[in-house]
């Protein structure tokens, strides 16, 4: 079965999404929702559809079977209600918004309601090389895991102001955090900080320079995270510390957004992998398996278990005393 595709959103992360489902041939994309002309005719030059000024009519004229969301964050929250209401199974990007903690709280509890199959982009969920990951640390349960995403400044304009993008911590950093609670549980945040230094940044961005925390797991590990927006490279990485067993985890640039890597240290020997899927394709065949099976538990990561991301990562933001 070919479902009708909506795309809210036409940035560089909706042509990952894009490519993934083309490479599927599961869906056609039928609508395309942008701000930007130029972008909407980018997008629809090369998959197909038609433009249209705003969801509604997007959904009344192109009819999607399903719908991805890739918009800036503060922007997220009142496209997923709508389509909530339009009982459309839909995929959107992280975070769940921006600075608004509520909106994700209040979606979470229509999508509940409703029973719609809605899907969030953890897309590190989907590495193939998770299900080891996940075996060896059940035999070997992490004291400590250590994480780490120092990066450069993203250039879209949204990103840089918290009322729009939600700051590192809440809109990059996530991933890790995330990673880290799908692996170990819920956790509590013991500490933390941020730096900022206003005269290094353009007046209208009002991010932090970099974020460091300390958190607790149910389970008994502890987490030390760290992120900063200053590099002119990137070191993304998370490891997990067990007894006589060190995981790694890092994205390398190789490849783009997919080019992670694990390794496995008992102290003896050393097994290295890479990921050879690409996770926003096993992500996409996930949610549309969900769809067609209308089971809302299918998908890698549910909005209520996002929600409980979103929710650590601002009580981390809330526990610096800085917007973001």
């Amino acid at each position: 079965m070919t479902l009708r595709l909506g795309l809210v959103g036409g940035g560089w992360i909706s042509g990952l999404h894009l490519e993934a489902l083309e490479r599927l041939g599961r869906t056609q994309l039928v609508g395309v929702v942008s701000r930007t002309p130029d972008t909407a005719e980018t997008v629809t030059s090369r998959w197909g559809g038609e433009r249209f000024d705003d969801l509604d009519a997007m959904v009344d004229g192109a009819r999607p079977d399903v719908v991805y969301v890739a918009v800036p964050p503060h922007r997220a929250v009142a496209i997923g209600e709508r389509l909530v209401e339009r009982r459309i199974p839909f995929l959107t990007e992280k975070p769940l918004a921006a600075a608004d903690a509520e909106g994700p709280v209040r979606l979470a509890g229509a999508i509940e309601t409703a029973g719609l199959v809605v899907a969030v982009g953890y897309h590190l969920r989907a590495l193939d090389f998770m299900a080891e990951v996940r075996e060896r640390l059940a035999a070997a349960p992490p004291r400590l895991v250590v994480a780490r995403w120092l990066d450069s400044t993203p250039p879209p304009a949204w990103w840089g102001r918290v009322e729009e993008g939600g700051g590192q911590v809440v809109e990059q950093a996530t991933h890790l955090y995330d990673l880290a609670r799908s692996i170990l549980g819920e956790a509590v945040v013991v500490g933390a900080a941020s730096t900022r230094d206003p005269a290094a940044s353009p007046p209208q961005v009002d991010v932090a320079d970099g974020t460091a925390a300390v958190l607790r797991f149910d389970g008994g590990a502890i987490g030390s995270f760290a992120n900063s927006r200053r590099l002119a490279s990137a070191v993304i990485e998370v490891e997990f510390v067990s007894d006589g067993l060190l995981t790694t985890l890092d994205k390398r640039p190789d490849r783009g957004q997919g080019d992670w890597h694990a390794r496995f240290d008992d102290g003896t020997t050393m097994r290295a992998i890479r990921a050879e899927a690409d996770p926003y394709e096993r992500q996409a065949a996930a949610f549309l398996d969900a769809v067609e099976a209308r089971d809302p538990a299918g998908v890698l990561s549910t909005y209520a278990d996002a929600l409980s991301t979103d929710r650590l990562t601002r009580a981390v933001v809330a526990v610096t005393g800085s917007p973001g």
